[in-house]
């Protein structure tokens, strides 16, 4: 008998990681590997984060049960589209991207004629990119956020958390909106401030730049073709965030104005307390 398997479209940091880890977590499962270049392929197979690699869908989906979308989010639902060509029927279909509303509201209009689409995000991943970073534990301790809408098969969405748990990761189910909003202030804007933070400083300041910096401005190092497509498929969240900190900034550059050091001694005091209650 043939055993099952899962495909994994895109193979970076967190295709290459997924594969890692459902090896460890499903060592009985089959796992394929999609990605546009035969050099990526043959890398996660050295590394052993895939069995098999393609570099078209369609020869990939043969006799795949569950399929994991790890590209950039304005690429996912192309390739929702085309797995439902393809797929076996009956066949589970998630992604790891980091705005979910615009995915999701897209798939609920479909009609899928072979696939159950059910949106998650994994909280996890590194500044740094490409299969040469990925590690086989980036998801374990993970919050997942899991999306699914009201009339979203009660079968797939268990399906999904359970392959999530199984990879020692959180899960917790919220609406595509409520999701959107929420990481629109914990992932969005930290990474949309940390990049305006590196136009901000002169060239000639950079090289002395120390630990607080360099943590404060890590994560700007990001890939672009990753994260402007995730700007904007949260785009309103996400300009009214930036509003909220331009208030914020605005009130800290209205203290310095005034130049009393309790007020501006307790603006301070109440960030530093906030940020000690996360631990």
């Amino acid at each position: 008998m043939k055993r099952s398997s899962f495909v994994i479209i895109g193979l970076g940091l967190m295709g290459g990681s997924l594969g890692a880890s459902i090896r460890r977590r499903f060592p009985s499962v089959r796992v394929i590997g999609v990605s546009q270049t035969s050099r990526k392929i043959a890398l996660a197979k050295r590394k052993k984060f895939i069995h098999d690699g393609f570099t078209q869908l369609k020869p990939a989906l043969r006799g795949a049960q569950f399929i994991v979308i790890c590209s950039p989010v304005n690429t996912i639902p192309h390739f929702i589209a085309q797995i439902d060509r393809y797929a076996e029927p009956g066949a589970i279909v998630t992604d790891v991207g980091s705005t979910k509303a615009e995915i999701v509201r897209w798939a609920a209009r479909r009609r899928f004629k072979r696939i159950q689409f059910v949106g998650s995000h994994p909280l996890a991943g590194s500044h740094l990119k490409g299969l040469n970073h990925a590690q086989a534990d980036l998801f374990e301790g993970a919050l997942v956020f899991v999306t699914p809408l009201r009339n979203s098969s009660q079968t797939a969405v268990r399906a999904v958390s359970s392959f999530w748990k199984k990879l020692r990761t959180h899960v917790q189910m919220t609406s595509p909106e409520k999701h959107d909003q929420i990481v629109s202030q914990i992932s969005h804007l930290p990474h949309a401030i940390a990049s305006v933070l590196m136009h901000s400083v002169s060239s000639k300041a950079l090289p002395y730049g120390a630990s607080g910096f360099l943590d404060t401005t890590r994560i700007a190092q990001g890939d672009p073709a990753l994260w402007a497509p995730i700007f904007l498929t949260n785009q309103k969240n996400l300009l009214s965030d930036l509003r909220g900190f331009t208030k914020a900034l605005h009130q800290l550059v209205h203290l310095l104005q005034g130049k009393s050091k309790r007020p501006l001694s307790n603006f301070l005091k109440r960030a530093s307390s906030k940020r000690q209650k996360l631990g």
